[in-house]
């Protein structure tokens, strides 16, 4: 630090009246500042969980169909019919994470290299936020970031059981294991959708276009 610019701090410091920080002071007075979350955030008491999700992430705005599985052989039967409904080709792309490749997928096939115009893609979720019905991914080298973006159709294993209340409640668990982020987090919160061009909802404008959530038991 050159001795112009120490000169003006030390100004600055001497006009303030400078004390040692106190860390355990700032972090008191900054969350002073701040709103308890339970007295500004929306309750659903009379919702579970996955009550709440379900209705959040099959509502209007975001337009996703849901599942619910006892097992995970079961939600390899909810994904074919899923397909078949849809007159999808029994083919999709995944990545390439144990879970889903140990699975019998019978005479549906899969791939790890994900095309940009991808039919059909399976994953899995980390989380579902009840409140918003919004899907929680991380980004790991058994699952890369652009299976949640190139296909048409996303199909979406989550279990029933990370289905948390609120945001706050993914950022305490992640507090709770080291506050260790990966690359990537990624909020998605139903199909991609924008109102840009003539205030028209157009889906699958920046994403799939449409999203099938399998709940598993």
């Amino acid at each position: 630090m050159n001795d112009v610019k120490s000169h003006i701090l030390g100004r600055i410091r001497g006009a303030a009246g400078a004390r040692a920080a106190d860390a355990a002071a700032i972090s008191a007075e900054a969350n002073a500042l701040l709103p308890d979350a339970d007295t500004i955030r929306p309750t659903f008491e009379e919702k579970s969980n996955r009550e709440k999700f379900i209705e959040r992430a099959t509502s209007e705005r975001l337009t996703a169909t849901v599942d619910e599985v006892e097992s995970w052989s079961k939600a390899v039967a909810a994904v074919r019919n899923y397909l078949l409904s849809n007159n999808l080709p029994l083919a999709v792309a995944m990545p390439p994470m144990a879970r889903l490749t140990e699975l019998d997928w019978r005479d549906a096939s899969f791939h790890h290299e994900i095309a940009p115009n991808e039919l059909a893609v399976v994953g899995v979720a980390d989380f579902g936020i009840a409140e918003t019905g919004t899907l929680v991914f991380t980004s790991r080298p058994d699952s890369p970031t652009l299976y949640n973006y190139l296909g048409l159709h996303h199909i979406v294993l989550v279990e029933a059981e990370n289905l948390l209340r609120y945001m706050e409640n993914y950022w305490e668990i992640v507090r709770s294991r080291g506050n260790i982020h990966p690359r990537n987090i990624n909020f998605i919160t139903g199909t991609s959708g924008t109102a840009d061009i003539e205030a028209k909802n157009t889906r699958g404008a920046h994403g799939p276009r449409f999203m099938h959530i399998v709940i598993v038991d």
